[in-house]
């Protein structure tokens, strides 16, 4: 009895329990990996709400003051004292226009939250730089930003464009472009942001072989 067992032990699994451990490998992967999309399609819908949304905040506000959040010129007066006014140019060109579009739309009500319109926390108009008092979070912790230019790639003419921010999985990124526009990194009116050209895209496409979570997009209406 006891030499039957030695021998059992001696010839290690067989190949139906290797076939059985197999099997639960890949039921627990495939669980993971179903997780992980599900959970990227749910940020996906998250964003896309968010940029919906401040969208039409934008629209909504151009609609009722005749001119476009941070620019307007006369949001001390109209809105609330504590807004910081535009020059009525039509174009966020500058650190307080840019700073003062979130200000100016949630102080009208367009938008949630408290934003400080602080022009010292905006960054420049290429960059992707702000506070969290001053501009909104994107789920990864990046900040929209809208600013006055050509940051999209192959974008010549100067627009105002609204920044996704940084840290956003190109995966992400990928999916979104297919939701809002052709799904493609350099046409259409969602693009990739020029810093993020080299590290997120191949071939005019979104590099998702890369797996880089730290891509950035821009957006135009």
């Amino acid at each position: 009895m006891s030499t039957y067992h030695s021998h059992r032990n001696a010839a290690g699994f067989t190949l139906v329990e290797v076939a059985i451990v197999l099997v639960i490998i890949g039921l627990i992967l495939g669980g993971v990996f179903k997780g992980q999309a599900l959970i990227d399609s749910a940020r996906v819908r998250s964003i896309n709400t968010e940029l919906t949304g401040i969208q039409t905040a934008w629209l909504s506000f151009a609609d009722r003051y005749r001119a476009i959040p941070g620019d307007f010129a006369r949001a001390d007066v109209q809105i609330d004292s504590a807004a910081s006014p535009g020059n009525g140019n039509g174009k966020l060109d500058s650190s307080s226009e840019r700073a003062g579009v979130w200000q100016q739309l949630a102080l009208a009500g367009f938008i949630s939250g408290s934003f400080d319109g602080s022009a010292a926390n905006v960054g420049s108009a290429s960059d992707l730089d702000c506070a969290a008092t001053t501009c909104p979070k994107n789920p990864f912790n990046g900040f929209y930003k809208i600013a006055y230019g050509a940051q999209g790639a192959g974008f010549d003419t100067p627009a105002n464009e609204l920044f996704t921010g940084n840290q956003m999985p190109v995966g992400i990124l990928s999916q979104l472009d297919a939701r809002l526009d052709d799904g493609h990194a350099t046409t259409g009116r969602f693009r990739v942001h020029r810093d993020y050209v080299a590290a997120c895209t191949r071939n005019g496409d979104w590099d998702q072989a890369s797996v880089n979570a730290n891509c950035a997009a821009v957006s135009r209406n």
